[in-house]
């Protein structure tokens, strides 16, 4: 069954992120395939502190900027339309430049939710 996402019919709650804050999140796919899916409304300035992830993590600009800190690459910025991949481990630190919507999928890692297919 297809399922449409509108950006003003979204469903947005507060939810608990890496580094123990809430951000507001409304979730797209979870719970099969092993992948989920959820966009993210960061405000201007919001810092995700230096985290790391068990699994892959893409994330895509969908407005504002978002700007991504490593200790490899240094600081880059990501605006709209652009994305970018987090390798599994790869320390960094996310700050929303502006106020920022993210449209972000992982791997899932909760054990709640694997499947061993």
């Amino acid at each position: 069954m297809s399922q449409y996402f509108l950006k003003d019919k979204l469903s947005w709650a507060q939810s608990p992120v890496r580094g123990g804050i809430d951000i507001e999140k409304s979730v797209i796919w979870e719970g099969d395939c092993n992948v989920r899916s959820a966009f993210f409304n960061m405000p201007a300035g919001m810092l995700i502190p230096e985290h790391t992830h068990p699994s892959w993590v893409q994330v895509m600009v969908v407005e504002g900027e978002m700007k991504v800190e490593t200790e490899q690459d240094g600081v880059v910025c990501i605006t709209a339309g652009g994305c970018y991949f987090v390798e599994p481990g790869d320390s960094h630190k996310e700050t929303a430049v502006g106020d920022t919507l993210v449209l972000v999928t992982q791997a899932e890692d909760r054990p709640e939710f694997l499947h061993s297919d």
